[in-house]
């Protein structure tokens, strides 16, 4: 989990990084990549892991959305970023 959590850190300073430089898909990009290893950090708590981004998103809708757990708009952030990616 702390490897997935330094991973999405790193992710996030590149796509600011890239963001600063005016690189806005790749900074669209390295953003939904840090959230999705975010993600994939908490569903590791659970003991939970897909091979595929669709089933990470999904579990994470289900179990932490869903439930309350965590705010709707996570769940909007992290959908669109999967789309424009």
């Amino acid at each position: 989990m702390q490897y997935r959590l330094s991973m999405a850190r790193e992710r996030l300073h590149s796509a600011e990084i890239l963001l600063q430089d005016g690189s806005y898909k790749d900074s669209i990009g390295r953003s939904y990549y840090a959230m999705f290893t975010a993600v994939r950090a908490l569903l590791a708590m659970d003991g939970q892991d897909f091979s595929k981004h669709a089933g990470v998103i999904a579990y994470f809708q289900k179990e932490y959305i869903k439930t309350g757990k965590f705010d709707k708009k996570f769940s909007k952030y992290i959908s669109q970023a999967f789309q424009i990616r």
